[in-house]
């Protein structure tokens, strides 16, 4: 008499092997790697693209950043040159200097407002000149405008006091337009980064694995395999020695 002695694995133990392997895949991968529904890749999907939207919207707002940045570097040296300018017309006006005299201050005085028109010229970003111009960012939600305006110096007269102060209030007023575009832009990072964050979450909810639950269930699914093996040890034990008393 022969008789067959060996067992395979029961269906559970397989479904119950490949389900640990599946979760062990996706600790490691961390992500969820059985996502069939269409409907939430179609999602998932799409809080992508918005991310990616948005990420690009901060970069573009932290260039508007650096473009006022400079353009307010300009400003500050302008308006400090804008007072030599001032003090070189105090100077000018003077009942007691001469001819000659004269003719020095006004040379100073061209040649310090040729200096200032060519550093406003030459204030650029990515070769677009920043001096009375418009611009306008693309956040990824939305467009934010700046503007600088025109401060060039070359109506300015060393013999006309109050053209110069004009200009000096001038200045002051495009600096503080340039401050609240920064403020602005500040503003809108802020609230890109907020929702980047928000859609991220809500994209991780649908996509991304969640790391304790997924750890849990492997070790539901372990143990269940481990309990599994130990009772078809026991039981081919079992067999092996009625078997053994079957043919004493």
């Amino acid at each position: 008499m022969q008789l067959n002695t060996q067992f395979n694995p029961l269906p559970q133990l397989n479904a119950e092997t490949a389900k640990r392997d599946k979760t062990l895949e996706k600790i490691a991968a961390a992500q969820q790697l059985n996502m069939e529904d269409s409907a939430s890749r179609a999602i998932a999907s799409m809080f992508q693209s918005d991310i990616s939207s948005m990420s690009q919207g901060v970069m573009n707002a932290n260039d508007g950043i650096a473009m006022m940045q400079i353009a307010d570097s300009t400003l500050t040296n302008l308006s400090q040159q804008t007072q030599t300018l001032n003090d070189l017309s105090v100077r000018y006006n003077s009942a007691a200097l001469d001819s000659s005299q004269k003719q020095m201050l006004q040379g100073e005085f061209n040649r310090t407002v040729q200096s200032m028109q060519q550093s406003i010229d030459s204030t650029s970003f990515n070769g677009q000149p920043l001096f009375d111009n418009n611009f306008t960012f693309s956040l990824g939600e939305g467009t934010l405008s700046a503007s600088v305006g025109n401060v060039s110096p070359q109506t300015l007269s060393i013999d006309n006091q109050s053209s110069i102060k004009a200009y000096a209030q001038n200045i002051a007023s495009v600096q503080s337009d340039t401050g609240s575009a920064v403020n602005g832009f500040i503003s809108a990072t802020d609230s890109l980064l907020a929702k980047i964050t928000a859609t991220s979450a809500a994209k991780s909810q649908i996509a991304d694995t969640d790391m304790a639950k997924a750890i849990s269930e492997f070790q539901r699914s372990n143990n269940q395999i481990s309990a599994s093996q130990i009772a078809m040890a026991h039981q081919t034990d079992f067999l092996h020695q009625s078997i053994g008393r079957l043919l004493a």
